[in-house]
């Protein structure tokens, strides 16, 4: 026997479905590099001009800032060179195709792009490779390619020759002492967020007998050269984390290894042993704490023998263990590769909020951005990196918060526009001063911070002022950062218009029957209110004009709707706020009865009254849930209904 089942719906109105949007880190560190070495992505070529390298670079952090990005690890140093004035080594062959040679008008890459990042309120990390002297040996010889005041001139005793690429020797003193000068020079003249060091230590391509002599001149106790090769490089990371706390302590240290730790850690991962053959030793720098983070390049998909699922949770419990940050390296250039899914990158994103203890990312590399190969460039612009983020806090550099903002105002022009000023707020120690300030707009109370869909300027310079000219009442605040970006609690401005109390903004599945509130206004006698299904009211469902601050309301089911009030004594209205009323019961079958049996082919059926319905949806099927639908009736005005 054929079983039909039915189900009853009171029809009342068509419904907006409101879907809220995806959880947004408050604080999440979302960086790309830069890269500069054989001019990947700027200069775009060493042959331009000034002005085109200086709107190129200023285009790709706007561009960068656009998609949702907060930091930008710039290359600085390829090979023993500069991409900034410096007076230990040479202006990079890349910048003008002569190593030596410099910018023909007045200017400092370095200090250009710190200003334009702040003013993007964006952080700017000097990316510097450590021992790399000559990228390509087989041009040594070209014209322009090698500076006569180039370290490989100045001093041929501390280079190492590879076929694929010369280094200086980590074992020497000197050498440790050299690049702690030149890295430490940046620090001292520019004003970087941090210092970012990458995983060319010791050759991809290994090394056999060409240190021996350093290593028996100077073992240090060692006698096994590989654990010395890996101190090399340690007492390096040492040396700079302590130089730079010495005088810019709010700077951040930190270094990007190869993504494999060793082959099988974690169990299954395969891959080149970096331990044995780069001879860097990552959980070294962590359990000594020698770094603030460290940025693993780990730029494979899901799955196989260097599975990103498998890797980015090991490499996070390391540094939470040992204290320090871990923000993952993707590979945003891999994404136009044909074996790479086109929601490759957005999973990833997905893991690494999913895994506690993994504080962001960092892509390689930017040109990446202006392809947008497979729209993934659009999947962090739209949805990963729609609202801005913080950057993570690094407590063990500090954690006391700046002081909130002074004097916050808001000023109100004619045409609607708001102007927003404040002071700085008054300090005792320097470092606790305000360096930079973020300005949160809602249409509701700012007592939550946590929601970043608020934030709407992020500002590094002191202008203390921010214009808006969004339509409608909100209410602003602002807080304070740190040099360490720590928050401030938030100054609140004024409001002309009235509060509203409940229902509160964007409450769903209320009684139809339900209470507005708001809070008196000072100076008021009298109080407009108004329901509306669109934000314009411009045929307002509901007006009403009463001294009280709060009204009783009969509504529809399942419906949203707008309301805003005005006091009589201000041309202001309340911020609009939107709710949404709950379904209706659940109506009462009469006839049939369920699971009878024998039923007439053309039956009546009938269902008990439902007040306030204005009509009424039936639908039935051959199976329970209702996938196979032989009816599907809809604005039945009766409580009857005969099927023929």
């Amino acid at each position: 026997m054929k079983k039909m089942f039915m189900a009853l719906l009171a029809l009342i109105l068509t419904i907006n479905i409101l879907f809220a949007e995806g959880s947004s880190p408050k604080r999440e560190f979302r960086a790309v590099w830069l890269s500069t070495v054989n001019n990947i992505d700027w200069p775009k070529s060493k042959y331009d001009s000034d002005s085109k390298k200086q709107s190129d670079l200023k285009n790709y952090l706007i561009k960068l800032k656009d998609s949702g990005c907060n930091a930008v690890l710039m290359q600085v140093r390829c090979a023993c060179d500069a991409m900034y004035k410096s007076d230990i080594e040479p202006w990079s062959y890349w910048f003008s195709g002569t190593q030596g040679k410099g910018p023909n008008i007045e200017w400092d890459p370095l200090t250009f792009a710190v200003e334009e990042a702040h003013k993007l309120g964006m952080e700017l990390h000097a990316w510097v490779n450590p021992y790399r002297a000559v990228v390509s040996p087989s041009s040594i010889n070209n014209s322009g390619y090698i500076a006569s005041s180039h370290v490989t001139k100045q001093h041929p005793d501390w280079i190492l020759k590879f076929s694929s690429v010369y280094i200086l020797d980590p074992g020497l003193p000197e050498v440790r002492d050299y690049i702690s000068d030149v890295l430490m020079d940046i620090v001292n003249r520019y004003d970087i967020d941090g210092l970012h060091m990458d995983d060319y230590f010791y050759p991809y391509s290994g090394i056999t007998t060409e240190d021996t002599a350093t290593f028996s001149y100077d073992p240090r106790g060692f006698e096994n050269i590989h654990d010395w090769r890996r101190d090399n490089i340690n007492l390096l990371v040492e040396g700079i984390m302590d130089s730079i706390k010495n005088v810019k302590p709010w700077v951040k240290w930190g270094i990007s290894p190869f993504g494999i730790y060793k082959p099988g850690v974690p169990e299954g991962i395969s891959g080149m042993n970096a331990y044995s053959t780069l001879y860097c030793d990552p959980i070294a720098w962590l359990a000594n704490q020698t770094v603030d983070y460290i940025t693993p390049q780990c730029y494979w998909a899901f799955g196989g023998g260097q599975d990103y699922g498998k890797l980015i949770p090991w490499w996070a419990e390391q540094a939470y263990y040992y204290g320090r940050h871990f923000y993952p390296g993707q590979a945003m250039y891999r994404v136009k590769d044909s074996n790479w899914d086109r929601d490759e990158i957005p999973r990833q994103i997905q893991l690494n909020r999913e895994t506690e203890h993994c504080d962001g990312s960092v892509f390689f590399t930017a040109h990446s951005f202006y392809d947008n190969t497979k729209n993934s460039t659009d999947s962090l612009r739209l949805s990963y990196y729609k609202y801005p983020a913080l950057w993570p806090i690094m407590n063990w550099k500090d954690s006391i918060p700046p002081a909130a903002p002074q004097n916050a105002h808001l000023n109100i022009a004619n045409d609607g526009s708001k102007t927003l000023t404040w002071d700085a707020p008054a300090y005792i120690d320097p470092i606790d001063s305000a360096y930079a300030y973020v300005i949160y707009r809602a249409p509701y109370p700012l007592d939550d911070l946590s929601d970043m869909s608020n934030a709407k300027d992020i500002q590094f310079h002191q202008d203390h002022i921010f214009k808006d000219d969004a339509e409608g009442m909100y209410y602003y605040g602002i807080t304070s950062l740190d040099r360490y970006k720590l928050e401030s609690p938030i100054a609140k401005t004024d409001h002309p218009f009235v509060e509203l109390l409940q229902p509160f903004y964007a409450d769903a599945s209320l009684p139809k029957d339900l209470q507005l509130k708001w809070r008196n206004k000072e100076g008021a006698t009298r109080f407009t209110m108004e329901i509306a299904s669109s934000t314009d009211f411009s045929t307002p469902l509901q007006q009403y004009t009463m001294s009280d601050t709060v009204r009783d309301v009969d509504l529809n089911y399942q419906t949203s709707y707008y309301w805003r009030v005005k006091a009589d004594n201000t041309v202001y209205w309340s911020p609009t706020w939107l709710f949404s009323t709950q379904l209706p019961p659940q109506v009462q079958t009469l006839a049939p009865f369920a699971y009878l049996e024998g039923v007439d082919l053309d039956p009546v059926l009938t269902w008990k009254s439902f007040e306030d319905a204005s009509s009424y949806e039936l639908q039935i099927a051959r199976d329970e849930a209702m996938s196979n639908l032989l009816v599907n009736e809809s604005s039945i005005s009766d409580t009857s209904w005969q099927l023929n």
